[in-house]
């Protein structure tokens, strides 16, 4: 199985900003992340704005489409995060994050966004920075990978490893602190490499301003 599917899910229901109740979901670990990470998507792979777009370099290899297209469950769980997204507050998706690690048996100290998919628009990211600083002054590392290099990333920088795939902006946003995560055919050898399971690598969680090759898989 996937690692979604192996994966425990949480959630707090909380309210809309339009007073509707909404379940604020998110996952525990997967295949690859170790359990003391929350994963949060903004979205589904198979609705990738960065694909639409033209902006993600890797969309034919797309590892995230592949739980989609297998496990009927996996594309609805993440259009319900989406619709979440959309409507409830940046405190209140942080909030349910913090109350989540109060509760859990494992020491959680990591925060990954965008499993999958990615961010619609400049809203997207901006709510995201405000999520990431509270769960920042919480204890969290957090961090995650995005192709939207077209729009403003400074404030995410700020307060999360941003790892950029593209190379629209690469300097001005490694020049601040994002890292260029480059799928290669062949490592290099002159650079980080990524060995596909950060349950035993921190690079892009710690790392800033650096080119990290991870090999086609």
């Amino acid at each position: 199985m996937l690692g979604l599917e192996r994966t425990r899910r949480e959630a707090l229901v909380t309210k809309t900003m339009r007073g509707i109740k909404m379940k604020v979901e998110f996952s525990k670990g997967n295949k690859k992340l170790p359990k003391s990470t929350y994963i949060l998507n903004v979205g589904s792979a198979l609705d990738c704005p960065s694909e639409k777009l033209g902006l993600c370099p890797v969309a034919k290899e797309c590892y995230a489409k592949k739980a989609e297209r297998i496990y009927p469950q996996v594309k609805p769980f993440r259009d319900r995060q989406r619709a979440v997204f959309d409507d409830v507050s940046a405190m209140d998706i942080a909030t349910a994050i913090i109350e989540a690690k109060r509760r859990s048996r494992t020491p959680m100290t990591k925060f990954r966004f965008s499993e999958a998919g990615d961010f619609a628009d400049q809203a997207d990211v901006d709510k995201m920075a405000d999520v990431c600083e509270i769960l920042s002054n919480e204890g969290f590392k957090c961090y995650g990978y995005t192709a939207r290099t077209d729009l403003d990333l400074s404030r995410l920088i700020l307060v999360a490893g941003v790892m950029i795939s593209n190379n629209l902006n690469r300097k001005k946003w490694m020049d601040q602190g994002a890292n260029r995560f480059d799928q290669v055919d062949k490592f290099s050898g002159k650079r980080l490499r990524c060995v596909a399971d950060c349950t035993i690598c921190d690079l892009c969680s710690r790392m800033r301003g650096k080119v990290i090759e991870v090999e086609k898989h």
